[in-house]
């Protein structure tokens, strides 16, 4: 059994920066309401007490916080006016994410965040916020050799010991194209417009908007197309960085019945994701990866946040092959068979999948074109431009069908293939409204955990629907 000890002092940095950053923007609207434009150092007074508040809470809830653990469970107390003791079954750890942020590199330190059974969604069952790098391998062993233990499969040799070739890597190349090819440029501008909204009271948009007016009116249209188009830019190039920085050293490997993702440049982080936990694979492929023969993978967690992304989500392949993504996930996941045949949808659904974009577009492509006539009328080009886009979301949804595995293909702009394996699927619902039931169609839609993540098709063929929930009920038949 390890002896009680505390967490590195470098924690108290960690914690408290991590508290003073989602203060940062409520503090100063603090600053500028209370100084009412007249600046003095009693309007100081409140975010100092604050920040002074953090770091004594941060101090205590160091000294506060011991850990330990033996061969079969590890122990957490903490808690600073109520304590609170918790004990984990080591062989109940589904999940454990390694990162290395600045503070951790500087003392030579890592973060471990552990996932158990029971723990609220989205949220690390512990977070060991500063540890050595042995120690978190040592607690990983131990870990590993509770599961084996309680499964009567011991390993022969240390786990440690035992090589374990990548089975994945990026080169910084793959990299850079990687980060091109993402997006992401609309989540920074989506961000930096919630940053801005917190100045509503103080920043005076109605004048600026009605200075937007006035420029437009006075023909200055360019110089606001071109203000937008530089935003974007900005916001794109923000967007690489970022996912450069992410996918930096980017490798995957299989420890015995578990994959391990490590990445990260200034951050380096090390995801543990047991095979036993995954309940699907997506394959993600956005038009320019498409058109250069490339795609994403990622697995679905039956936990919470374990790479940074959505509850569930974690990235096996940022940027790959298509043609190797069938050998890699063979290599990881043995079970799942990814050259499925897929069904196509019926003919008939093709006139709804081209009327659907339209329903959006006519009322606004109607307006531009009467209110900014005549060039305004070059916006009627939209129409068929989204009733072609709709012919290539019909070609491209499909479904398969095996006897453990369902697979759903949608999507065109974002084309998105998940595959299921039959005890992982949580729910399968085949609905109908009243316009699909006149032309014999049925929406097909099938959940995994953790709980909200889904995969559908639209206007499948009711009899196709029908033979895919019998599936599910053990009554398929000779499909394949």
């Amino acid at each position: 059994m390890t002896p009680r000890r505390r967490l590195h002092p470098i924690a108290i940095i960690a914690g408290v920066g991590k508290e003073l950053k989602s203060m940062v923007v409520p503090l100063l609207v603090i600053m500028v309401a209370g100084s009412r434009n007249d600046f003095s150092w009693r309007d100081l007074i409140v975010p100092l007490v604050a920040v002074a508040y953090t770091m004594v809470m941060g101090i205590l809830s160091w000294i506060r916080f011991t850990y330990e653990w033996n061969e079969d469970n590890l122990l957490v107390e903490e808690g600073v006016f109520v304590r609170k003791r918790r004990s984990i079954p080591l062989e109940r750890i589904h999940g454990i994410s390694v990162t290395e942020g600045i503070w951790q590199r500087m003392a030579g330190v890592v973060q471990v965040h552990i996932e158990a059974a029971g723990d609220a969604l989205g949220e690390a069952e512990v977070t060991l916020r500063a540890i050595s790098r042995e120690e978190a391998r040592r607690l990983q062993r131990c870990v590993e050799q509770a599961k084996n233990k309680a499964e009567n499969a011991a390993h022969p040799e240390p786990l440690a010991n035992r090589p374990h070739p990548a089975l994945f890597t990026l080169s910084m190349k793959e990299v850079w194209v990687a980060s091109l090819t993402s997006g992401g440029a609309l989540g920074v501008v989506a961000a930096l417009c919630a940053f801005l909204s917190q100045f509503s009271d103080f920043i005076p948009y109605e004048a600026l908007v009605r200075d937007i007016q006035s420029t437009w009116n006075g023909h200055g249209r360019w110089y606001i197309g071109l203000f937008i188009l530089s935003i974007l830019l900005a916001a794109y190039g923000v967007a690489v960085v970022q996912n450069m920085i992410r996918y930096a050293s980017f490798v995957v490997r299989k420890q015995e019945d578990t994959i391990v993702i490590a990445r990260g440049w200034l951050e380096r982080k090390a995801v543990s994701v047991p095979v036993a936990r995954v309940q699907g694979v997506v394959i993600h492929e956005n038009w320019l990866r498409r058109f250069f023969g490339y795609a994403s993978v990622s697995i679905i967690h039956a936990g919470g946040r374990l790479d940074g992304g959505g509850a569930g989500d974690v990235v096996l392949c940022p940027l790959v092959e298509k043609r190797r993504v069938a050998s890699i996930i063979q290599a990881c996941l043995p079970e799942y068979d990814l050259d499925a045949h897929f069904h196509p949808l019926p003919k008939r659904a093709q006139r709804r999948y081209m009327l659907r974009p339209l329903v959006w577009l006519v009322i606004p492509t109607i307006l531009v074109a009467y209110m900014e006539r005549p060039w305004g009328m070059a916006a009627l080009f939209v129409l068929p431009l989204g009733a072609w886009i709709g012919t290539r979301r019909f070609r491209i949804a499909g479904w398969a069908l095996s006897s453990r595995q369902l697979a759903l293909r949608s999507g065109w702009f974002r084309q998105t293939t998940t595959y299921l394996l039959k005890r992982h699927v949580q729910s399968l619902e085949a609905s109908a409204t009243w316009w699909q039931r006149r032309k014999r169609l049925a929406t097909i839609s099938a959940s995994v955990m953790p709980i909200g993540t889904r995969a559908r098709v639209v206007d499948v063929d009711e009899e196709d629907a029908a033979s895919i929930y019998r599936w599910l009920q053990g009554e398929k038949g000779d499909q394949t």
